[in-house]
């Protein structure tokens, strides 16, 4: 095993789960490539104890971590959301959670409740940064999603999706392939 990932999912309100096909697909592409990985439910999903805060959510994933980081016994791990997930694992991060790289599908910068000041944090993380994009996407635009990363301090390495929107319909494998293997590298140390 090379190193370990926890995937956090999409929006609680609006359907979202460990099932969602981005973060099942990112979740492959990781074990294909030698990780453990560990999706779960947010609070309130499916058979998850408690409901959504809307911004608390970010300890799930801290949680999630402490869990996979504890059974991997000194094993590189990271942490990688889509959507929602993307914007909770940017602030377990940016709150301490001490991950190696920090992958960001389809990062939310254009909802209220994900106002950039929550991320300011974000900077202080040393996980290396890898933001995915969807070309048309207008909740998480490339070039405001990059703008929001490197004013919090972080230096992404951007992919855009070309004609993917943010649902990225037909190309969820593609997504999962950037994302592990920029895990893996960052793991592997190259």
């Amino acid at each position: 095993m090379v190193g370990g990932v926890v995937v956090a999912h999409p929006h609680p309100l609006y359907g979202g789960s460990m099932s969602q096909p981005v973060v099942h697909h990112v979740a492959r592409a990781c074990r294909r490539r030698g990780l453990a990985t560990l999706r779960f439910n947010f609070r309130g999903v499916g058979g998850s104890d408690g409901g959504y805060s809307g911004r608390d959510e970010y300890r799930d994933v801290q949680s999630a971590f402490a869990y996979l980081e504890d059974r991997l016994d000194g094993v590189a791990t990271s942490l990688a959301g889509y959507s929602f997930g993307a914007a909770m694992s940017a602030l377990a991060a940016g709150e301490g959670t001490p991950a190696t790289c920090l992958a960001l599908v389809a990062f939310p910068v254009n909802w209220d409740e994900m106002m950039p000041s929550f991320f300011a944090r974000l900077g202080s993380s040393s996980a290396r940064v890898l933001a995915v994009c969807g070309e048309l996407d207008d909740v998480a635009p490339p070039a405001e999603v990059e703008r929001l990363l490197r004013g919090a301090g972080a230096h992404p390495r951007m992919i855009t999706v070309s004609g993917a929107d943010h649902f990225f319909i037909g190309l969820a494998d593609l997504v999962g392939d950037a994302v592990a293997a920029f895990v893996v590298k960052d793991a592997r140390g190259v």
